[in-house]
């Protein structure tokens, strides 16, 4: 059946991501391809920030049209600003009301982001439905030791989750978490499994342009020197639950090659792992956001991706994207990266608390992976992995 056959019965979706860079608005935006390729919907619209259309490479889909109308990233921590941010939460809640509104009844509204505490204001008209999608249950941070403001933002987060018609979470790990910590919810809880592949570059007609952050200066960085021997890889925002300084020690103990690439969510973090990669000796460290080629380049050119995680309670876009180029693993031994992880081979799960453990795992996942020269991944350009993710948001029925 042709977009135009269906056209006069098909159902708009309006996705949203509020993020115009990095795994987040990649995640919308195969979502946002995947309903727009569904026989079930007419047209289906991507709203996020100017740049984001940019940097997926100006994708070019059948029903699929990208709206850069979310007010731009404000940055700081005075004072004013947070007020600031505050009034351009108010305008993003407004904006995309206004977006739904033109929509008319019975639009489905998909949330990649729990950042809006009130969805209800999101959808004015009858019978239109709001989903969204919980990429993390718990924060990544420790509760109990955040601060004010993380605490409070952290209950914006959860009426998010509370007022939606739907709630989409990955993998059942996540959705026992859900049920633990969210309490009563307006609607009913679905879980999914990450899906691995992507269209986004089958897609693209232009190369990708990297978003300018506000503190990376006015000097673009140089790309990074690809090593010429293996490596292993810790890829990805470097945050302190994922273990980095723990696995820099277990490399540094097993004299495994590892390269540690990602921007650090803090000064502190940064300092304590640029002192513990020049301590370990076989580690190199890129501390800086990387453009989706280069991160793709990266990734491909490593014999073994490490996933570090002290505690992690949702699945790994890393590990998704380890998946799909088909390269062995060396994960921290958690309940959702197994989960995750699934029949994927070559494998090893070891306690990241435990260096001597660790260290023989990435000793070993790194010789065998050198050991068997380069891997090609699954092949194939089925994106049926999707389906799911697809199902979840048209088969969702407002409420109430």
């Amino acid at each position: 059946m042709s977009r135009r056959d269906r056209s006069s019965r098909g159902v708009r979706v309006i996705v949203v991501c509020p993020t115009e860079y990095g795994g987040q608005i990649e995640h919308a935006a195969d979502l946002a391809m995947g309903l727009a390729a569904d026989p079930r919907t007419e047209r289906v619209v991507l709203v996020s920030r100017r740049g984001a259309d940019a940097y997926l490479g100006r994708p070019q889909v059948d029903g699929l049209s990208i709206v850069e109308t979310i007010p731009p990233r404000r940055t700081g921590t005075g004072l004013l600003t947070r007020g600031l941010q505050v009034v351009d939460l108010v305008r993003e809640h407004l904006q995309i009301r206004r977006l739904a509104a033109q929509a008319g009844p019975g639009t489905v509204l998909a949330l990649d982001s729990s950042k809006y505490p009130f969805p209800s204001v999101l959808t004015p008209l009858p019978g239109q439905t709001a989903v969204l999608f919980l990429h993390n249950v718990r924060p990544h941070h420790d509760d109990a030791e955040s601060s004010l403001r993380l605490r409070l933002l952290r209950r914006l987060e959860l009426g998010a989750a509370t007022g939606c018609d739907r709630v989409v979470v990955h993998g059942r790990d996540q959705q026992v978490t859900a049920y633990e910590n969210l309490g009563r919810i307006r609607g009913d809880l679905v879980a999914v499994a990450l899906p691995t592949s992507s269209r986004i570059d089958e897609a693209a007609t232009a190369e990708s342009v990297p978003v300018s952050l506000d503190d990376d200066g006015d000097t673009a960085p140089a790309r990074l020197e690809i090593p010429a021997r293996p490596y292993a890889l810790v890829l990805g925002e470097l945050r302190a639950n994922k273990g980095i300084e723990l696995a820099i020690d277990a490399a540094g103990q097993a004299g495994v090659p590892l390269l540690v690439a990602g921007r650090a969510e803090s000064p502190e973090l940064a300092s304590t792992l640029r002192e513990r990669a020049r301590h370990a000796g076989t580690v190199m460290l890129e501390d800086r956001f990387l453009e989706r080629g280069e991160f793709q380049r990266i990734l491909e050119g490593a014999a073994v991706v490490v996933l570090p995680y002290t505690h992690f309670d949702a699945q790994s876009g890393i590990l998704a994207k380890a998946i799909a180029a088909g390269l062995p693993i060396v994960a921290s031994d958690l309940d959702s990266l197994r989960e995750q992880n699934g029949e994927h081979r070559p494998a090893r799960f070891a306690d990241i608390h435990d260096r001597a453990a660790f260290a023989a795992a990435l000793r070993q996942g790194y010789d065998r992976a050198v050991a068997a020269g380069p891997r090609s991944g699954p092949g194939g350009t089925s994106h049926a992995d999707w389906d799911p993710s697809v199902d979840a948001v048209l088969s969702a029925s407002a409420r109430g």
